[in-house]
């Protein structure tokens, strides 16, 4: 069974696998909180869910048009920071997560 990794929980597995890694950032959530974090309000229009858990918010909270959003509104903020980025369709599939892992870490120096 794969857990799907949110906001909440991000530090209670240190180490996701690579789909729970990637269920996790589905959504664009993560990925705005993450680089809002480290370089603050590079993303200012985060779409959020009242929603507690992770899976509830995977499940049916946000539509796939405010996942894309979210995943749009980070990618765009990464471009302009000249990092290393990849398509938002790579969220959705299975499989490789190698390019969305990079483009995480390209932030790190940030932190």
């Amino acid at each position: 069974m794969v857990r799907v990794v949110g906001v909440k929980n991000l530090h209670a597995n240190p180490s996701p696998s690579d789909e729970e890694f990637r269920l996790g950032s589905r959504s664009g959530l993560n990925l705005c909180n993450v680089i809002n974090k480290v370089h603050p309000r590079t993303v200012s229009k985060v779409v959020e869910s009242s929603c507690d858990s992770a899976a509830s918010l995977d499940r049916a909270a946000l539509s796939a048009y405010q996942y894309f959003e979210n995943a749009r509104n980070f990618l765009v903020a990464v471009e302009q920071m000249r990092l290393h980025t990849f398509e938002a369709s790579e969220l959705e599939q299975g499989g490789k997560t190698s390019r969305i892992v990079n483009c995480v870490l390209t932030l790190k120096p940030y932190s």
